[in-house]
């Protein structure tokens, strides 16, 4: 299948007739028949030739049908410019393969699960992801969290998000700092920007940027990168990502992109990360290792793109002289031996 396709079909808008939890959605590909639909939700789902009827165009969309297309468009813009950087230079498959020389049998591993998912473990480590998961899913339940601005408390609900980023490794120390001279009001604003943002009903977009005006009046000036985003990414990690902008560095640069981490977040710029980090996710799931969630990409990537350490560099080295040596050695057995022909090898590409 081929990605998106027949321009004066795509800028449309449509809703399937029957499966309205689906939401909006754009037309994403055309081929061999078959049609695929990127749906607001972020799933995308393939209709065969006869069901095309199903899907409706939505000829009056609403402001927030507009703000999902303008999002949708944005993603498929963003899909199409990875998969140009990822035409260049090394594939995928080759940071894959570069992956599980840590861990041979990838997202399924037995040294993953332990050190990075920390399954069956009673001993925690900050960078145990399904740890915080349920810490989160418990500490930060909606109905906690609508309990404490009830009673309001709004300095109990930021001190309680905070310790439980601050048992992570995802925000630096240096981000965790206290508000040195918060106001009550401005308590309150963060307080239920962080509710807002984990399970308000308006789009994300605008909960998102409400969240950043919040943390900057709380903490006297904008928030980075991993604060603004770790909240949502351990309460939500199959929708939301935490961005390590340096781990977002490696990607870029491995896909040849030019593209950077903007200094400081905004709603566009997630979004975009956001599709970065799911294109990822995809692209390990066509390659037989499925994430969990995007702790699971993040992690990835931060894994198979890190530098090689000196030692592996040269371990790697030996490893290529040697089959070098044994390649030197057959063919002068072979020209010993009188024969111009080359048996069960293959001519290099």
């Amino acid at each position: 299948m081929t990605a998106a396709t027949n321009a004066s079909l795509t800028p449309s808008l449509f809703a399937h007739k029957n499966r309205t939890q689906w939401g909006v959605g754009v037309l994403a590909w055309e081929a061999d028949g078959k049609r695929g639909y990127l749906f607001e939700n972020g799933e995308e789902r393939t209709m065969a030739t006869g069901f095309f009827e199903l899907m409706k165009r939505v000829e009056h969309p609403n402001a927030e049908q507009r703000a999902a297309h303008a999002r949708l468009q944005r993603i498929l813009a963003a899909r199409a410019q990875a998969n140009d950087s990822a035409r260049q230079g090394a594939t995928f498959a080759d940071h894959v393969e570069r992956f599980r020389e840590t861990y041979p049998d990838g997202l399924q591993d037995a040294k993953w699960l332990a050190e990075v998912r920390g399954e069956s473990l009673e001993d925690r480590s900050p960078r145990h992801r399904d740890a915080v998961i349920a810490e989160a899913k418990k500490q930060l339940s909606c109905n906690a969290l609508d309990e404490l601005i009830s009673s309001h408390k709004y300095d109990q609900l930021w001190s309680l998000v905070t310790s439980v980023i601050a048992r992570t490794d995802l925000v630096p120390a240096a981000q965790q700092r206290k508000a040195k001279s918060a106001s009550p009001e401005q308590q309150r604003a963060l307080a239920i920007a962080a509710r807002e943002l984990l399970y308000g009903k308006t789009p994300y977009d605008q909960r998102f940027a409400s969240y950043l005006t919040a943390l900057a009046g709380f903490y006297g000036e904008p928030a980075r990168w991993e604060l603004a985003t770790a909240l949502s990414a351990i309460v939500h990690p199959t929708a939301h990502v935490c961005v390590q902008p340096a781990v977002f560095r490696q990607q870029f640069k491995a896909n040849g992109s030019s593209s950077s981490v903007p200094p400081r977040p905004s709603s566009t710029a997630y979004n975009k990360l956001l599709v970065i980090a799911r294109f990822v996710g995809t692209q390990l799931t066509g390659q037989g290792e499925t994430p969990r969630d995007l702790l699971d990409v993040l992690d990835f990537i931060r894994i198979a793109l890190k530098a090689p350490t000196k030692a592996r560099a040269v371990k790697k080295e030996v490893g290529r002289a040697s089959r070098r040596v044994s390649d030197d050695d057959a063919a002068a057995s072979d020209s010993g031996s009188g024969s111009d022909e080359t048996f069960g090898l293959d001519p290099e590409p």
